[in-house]
């Protein structure tokens, strides 16, 4: 009779691999084989999320069972998650020790900024927009960054 060991996703780590607990043992894996799920390669990593891989999970005698996850950013979504924080970081820089410098800002014009922070920020699906941005905050910027 085969072990069952039902994994629960965590995250992806920076290399793409999926990394996974298990409910019953509290053991964190971490998926090598970036097929997510198709035919997993699961190793141990210290119990760490941040650990090196170290040794395989043998699943020949082990039923593996994966809870559903939710649904993981794009990787297009995932480089306008960090555009729009780079954005948005250059207006805090330049409302601030910036002292106003249009060179400072990736679009090196505030209006040209705040532009592709708005373009941005309205191709995100309404329940993936970023929590750490509002569209209001975008137009307090461009109150404080562009004369109208």
């Amino acid at each position: 009779m085969k072990k069952t060991m039902t994994m629960e996703f965590l995250m992806t780590d920076n290399f793409d691999n999926d990394i996974w607990k298990c409910i019953e043992t509290g053991v964190i894996y971490k998926d090598l084989s970036l097929t997510h799920i198709n035919k997993p390669e699961l190793y141990s990593c210290g119990n760490e999320i941040d650990g090196d891989p170290c040794y395989p999970l043998d699943i020949s005698n082990i039923e593996l069972i994966f809870k559903e996850r939710e649904p993981q950013p794009t990787p297009e979504e995932k480089f306008n998650y960090m555009m729009l924080s780079r954005l948005k970081s250059d207006c805090d820089y330049y409302l601030g020790n910036g002292n106003r410098y249009k060179g400072c800002l990736w679009a090196g014009d505030e209006r040209e900024q705040i532009n592709e922070m708005k373009e941005l920020y309205n191709n995100f699906k309404e329940d993936a927009k970023p929590e750490w941005l509002t569209y209001e905050q975008i137009l307090e910027y461009e109150r404080l960054m562009v004369i109208l």
